[in-house]
């Protein structure tokens, strides 16, 4: 047993004692274990059932310790558990039933994990330690990838992570669209964070932490990483108060990114011509086709996993027999909740795409113009760019179910429900409030009052 082992075990073991007196911390413990993976980096924690045990203990203290605050049932929440519910029942005609519950098994605790933090994340502190905790860990991931990418220049096809494997932090793509999808956040918590004091060494810290981001995500030589690029780019620069000087630093991390990887890139991308391959991106347009034909016969889809069955053939030119694919992966994130999940469950997933970002929108729109809530303002914009962004990168990429999509669909109705609250104390309620232990009289400004 080495010292990381330990080291990983202690921070376990941490958030389970922490939080038999803060159950808060044990949510955060179970977003942990989730992303930073212990299990996979700790021999003592391997041992254990460590995601189980960590769920149980959040969803218990929860239950039992901290139910004093609730919030609003919000019609988002419904639909979500009305989604799980809809998943669930697509088994009964799966066409592969066991690779079917294998997925069903992990997709189905991150959708409600996403409904349970509805629950718990009711202040300032609470959302501001989830995006910390969750930054974080990913960090691990990114830590790794975009260093060794600075320092060689060359990632693609090589395992440069923490992690082995091909799921979740450790699939390459997904791990680019994380990267580039965190930056909004970094962003905002450098300048508005309470948990780390403001300090210089705060700001560089983050600084830090977006270089290595963008690194991370160029590492992966995935393409779908050019999608997030762009689309982070242009919504950062809208809402940046400084444009030219956000244009001209962007521009020097992308020329300095170029520099060092460009040969590599060209060899990467040059491969998209390549039509007649399984991993062209004709590909993907027949894998997309397929689908569409599929749910014509089976508008319910075939639940988890159903492009297993799928049989796509690749034209090839000279007379020579076509290239014949079985099971390729559907490689887009609505593509595959539409195929395994048919049009209810597509439409289902959508809406609650579009409610989280109609709940952004309208907390910056209630927000605007009021400095002591500019930490909300800011923080709907930065969400709001994160799922636009990590959406985009699902138009290429199955990762419909993958933990930081719900997180980024779920803290837009965790923020508006702060903001609703805020909003009636501001208002000088007298009565006693439902989510509140006692009278509120204002004497100071709601926000700050909330804070905790």
């Amino acid at each position: 047993m080495g010292l990381s082992d330990l080291y990983v075990a202690l921070i376990y073991a941490a958030f389970l004692v922490i939080g038999a007196t803060a159950p808060f911390v044990l949510t955060l413990g179970y977003l942990w274990v989730d992303t930073f993976y212990p299990q996979f980096i700790s021999t003592l924690v391997a041992q254990l059932p460590s995601s189980r045990i960590m769920g149980i203990a959040a969803i218990g203290g929860y239950v039992l310790l901290d139910r004093r605050s609730p919030p609003r049932f919000s019609g988002h929440t419904a639909l979500t558990l009305v989604f799980a519910a809809w998943v669930t029942l697509t088994l009964a005609w799966a066409e592969r039933p066991v690779s079917a519950w294998d997925k069903w098994d992990w997709a189905f605790k991150v959708v409600m994990f996403a409904a349970f933090l509805t629950l718990v994340l009711r202040s300032r502190v609470h959302i501001e330690a989830f995006l910390q905790v969750f930054l974080f860990a990913a960090s691990l991931h990114m830590l790794a990838l975009g260093t060794k990418t600075m320092l060689s220049g060359s990632g693609y096809g090589r395992e440069l992570g923490v992690v082995r494997g091909n799921a979740g932090l450790a699939e390459s793509s997904y791990l680019a669209a994380v990267s580039i999808a965190l930056i909004p956040i970094i962003l905002f918590l450098r300048s508005h964070s309470i948990l780390i004091p403001k300090s210089r060494m705060r700001d560089l810290g983050y600084l830090g932490l977006i270089v290595i981001a963008v690194f991370a995500a160029i590492g992966t030589y995935a393409r779908t990483a050019l999608v997030g690029f762009v689309v982070v780019g242009v919504f950062l620069w809208l809402q940046s108060r400084r444009k030219i000087l956000f244009t001209i630093c962007a521009a020097a991390v992308a020329i300095g990114a170029l520099v060092m990887t460009a040969d590599s890139w060209s060899e990467r991308i040059d491969t998209s011509a390549d039509y007649d391959t399984e991993g062209s991106a004709l590909g993907r347009i027949l894998v997309w086709k397929w689908t569409l034909g599929y749910v014509a016969e089976h508008p319910l889809g075939g639940s988890f996993d159903s492009f297993l069955v799928d049989r796509i053939e690749f034209p090839v030119a000279n007379g020579q027999a076509p290239l014949v694919v079985y099971g390729k992966a559907f490689h887009n994130s609505f593509i595959e909740v539409l195929g395994e999940h048919g049009y209810p469950g597509l439409a289902m997933y959508l809406t609650l795409v579009l409610l989280s970002l109609w709940y952004m929108w309208s907390v910056m729109r209630r927000t605007r113009g009021q400095p002591h809530l500019l930490w909300v303002h800011d923080l709907a914009g930065a969400l709001m760019t994160s799922l636009l962004t990590i959406m985009a990168c699902g138009c290429f990429i199955g990762i419909a179910f993958q933990a930081l999509v719900w997180y980024l669909m779920t803290l837009p109705v965790c923020l508006s429900a702060y903001l609703h609250r805020v909003e009636q104390l501001e208002r000088g309620a007298e009565q006693k409030l439902p989510w509140a232990d006692r009278t509120v009289r204002p004497a100071m400004p709601a926000a700050a009052r909330m804070t905790r």
